[in-house]
């Protein structure tokens, strides 16, 4: 960790008996810290207590993880903050007692990136990684992430993001960001409601596309459709959008015209590595 955790608004003690870090018993999202502000943390922090409202967990008060996250975010013109809230409590077993919530609110360096990554697009490929269907966790960002974990090993050399599809085939997002397509100036999205992590910038990304007058589609979808696009790009909120210039055989100039419409309507800071 490059920077401090406040654990319920102080310095983080010793979480080793955490039923988080046991049971996995929790959600978190990760924010972009740029010019000082976290970039959506009010949209953020709601995100957040609707995800833990899934799990049965009492809400925390978005005033004060928003209040804590400006105190991490204060003096640090670039950094990633990653918001977690946790079932509290240390007893063993499965079964929880109780809804009530810890917050983990931790700052970490951020990341940089080729500029050529928004101007010219990205490379990725289709992993042969399967994600498993769990209707009561879709959309969700809880904390097991082992599936991504184990989709991230192994990339061909050159790539910058793998795509993931459910057990039937159909394209779902990526290891770390959401997935769109475009054809014939539609605008198309995964649906996830089996599987997959619905992002804030997604949702972003849907409601300028409606404000632009540009015709979406949420739904599933095939390996053979995605390959017929006429564009592709990939959102989460440290990167914004990232135009996809190669999937495996299929090859694009990117960004393509509805991708860089919506990219100028976003804004979105650019991490552009020194």
């Amino acid at each position: 960790m490059s920077g401090p955790a406040l654990f319920n608004g102080v310095l983080a003690p010793d979480l080793a008996m955490h039923r988080g870090l046991h049971y996995g018993d929790g959600v978190f999202r990760t924010c972009l810290i740029y010019e000082s502000q976290v970039i959506d943390l009010m949209e953020q922090c709601d995100t957040l207590n609707t995800d833990a409202a899934r799990l049965g967990m009492a809400p925390v008060l978005a005033a004060e993880l928003a209040r804590e996250a400006s105190d991490l975010a204060r003096g640090h013109d670039r950094a990633v903050l990653k918001m977690t809230l946790l079932r509290a409590g240390a007893a063993r077993g499965y079964r929880p007692d109780g809804r009530e919530t810890d917050r983990l609110l931790c700052r970490y360096a951020a990341p940089g990136y080729p500029g050529a990554t928004w101007e010219r697009g990205i490379t990725v490929f289709r992993s042969s990684f399967r994600l498993a269907t769990q209707p009561a966790l879709a959309g969700i960002k809880h904390l097991n992430r082992l599936e991504q974990v184990l989709a991230s090993r192994d990339w061909p050399p050159g790539t910058d993001e793998a795509l993931l599809e459910d057990d039937a085939g159909r394209p779902v997002c990526g290891t770390r960001t959401n997935l769109f397509w475009v054809r014939a100036g539609e605008l198309h999205t995964p649906a996830l409601e089996r599987c997959g992590v619905a992002g804030l910038t997604r949702r972003k990304v849907l409601a300028l596309a409606a404000r632009l007058g540009v015709k979406t589609h949420v739904r599933d979808a095939s390996g053979p459709e995605l390959e017929a696009a006429d564009e592709m790009f990939l959102t989460n909120s440290l990167v914004g959008i990232w135009p996809v210039a190669t999937c495996d055989a299929w090859h694009r100039a990117a960004p393509g015209p509805v991708t860089r419409q919506l990219m100028d309507a976003l804004r979105h800071p650019r991490l552009v590595q020194p």
